[in-house]
């Protein structure tokens, strides 16, 4: 009987433990939401390449939820007058002229198991010209049944000219630290960075340093500065991009640019959490 009794307090016991906390929030039942990445009322700059031929400008959207979705999931996008009509005429902007770009599609699909998809606009820096006040509004109208973000389903990006060097590249390459190499193969967007008050030094561009565990682990953002007499590039960690702990990214043997072919190739490394250094080579060529 007192066996009986012992096991039944134990059973009593562990079911009291499953019992969520006071203070414990469950976000298995969060529901995912169909956003854009850089979203909401401000204003985002958005710099395109100084060209002959259509820069490929991209914009990310996002699920966002616990767990990226187990099954694939298509966005459709629109132009968002009226949150522009509402929000930001009279501001000293104007709606970017449809004579300036175009789009190839109006919906994104997000793979299973992943969690963003790319929105593409070609853009003609000729049409562009200097004109600083041309905002394209977006929104997302239909996410397959997942509610779209009051606050970031939609989005206003500022498009301007940027340098030669900004645009969407192709990037090859590997990171190796001790004992491992990862490697590297993914597009990558290289922002023009704006030089108003010594900002940015002339001819730099902003990109995603590395893979992921760079990026995202470390964030490290990476400046690329040409000088434009001999192509050579030195590679910094950005001051402001990424995560408030600045990681100093060293360059490594050859850091040159291709004009002609449009091909950055890159060699720089840094000191990881352990210690150890990471080294890195990539080759980013235009697409």
């Amino acid at each position: 009987m007192s066996n009986r009794i012992l096991l039944l307090a134990i059973v009593i016991a562990g079911v009291s433990c499953l019992k969520p906390a006071k203070y414990y929030t469950d976000f298995s039942n969060v529901s995912a939401i169909a956003q854009f990445s850089l979203g909401g009322t401000g204003v985002t700059n958005a710099w395109v390449t100084v060209q002959p031929t259509p820069t490929d400008y991209t914009l990310m959207v996002n699920v966002a939820a616990p767990n990226p979705l187990g099954k694939a999931v298509t966005f459709t996008l629109a132009l968002d007058t009226a949150d522009f009509n509402a929000q930001l005429m009279g501001n000293g902007y104007t709606l970017l002229p449809d004579s300036v770009y175009t789009v190839p599609t109006w919906q994104v699909t997000i793979p299973a198991g992943k969690d963003s998809g790319t929105f593409h606009v070609m853009i003609n820096s000729a049409k562009l010209g200097g004109n600083l006040g041309y905002i394209l509004p977006l929104h997302i109208t239909d996410a397959q049944g997942l509610p779209v973000s009051s606050n970031f389903g939609y989005g206003f990006w500022l498009v301007q000219n940027g340098n030669a060097y900004t645009g969407l590249y192709h990037s090859l390459g590997y990171r190796k630290e001790v004992g491992k190499t990862f490697m590297i193969n993914q597009d990558k967007y290289l922002y023009y960075a704006d030089t108003t008050g010594g900002m940015y030094p002339p001819n730099t561009v902003i990109a995603q340093a590395g893979d992921d565990v760079t990026y995202i682990d470390y964030g490290i953002g990476m400046d690329l500065t040409v000088d434009p007499s001999t192509n050579q590039v030195t590679v910094t960690s950005d001051p402001y991009q990424g995560a408030g702990g600045k990681i100093p990214l060293n360059n490594m043997g050859v850091c040159q640019y291709d004009p002609v072919n449009r091909v950055f190739t890159l060699n720089y490394s840094y000191v990881n959490a352990y210690g150890n250094t990471d080294t890195l080579q990539e080759v980013l060529t235009i697409k």
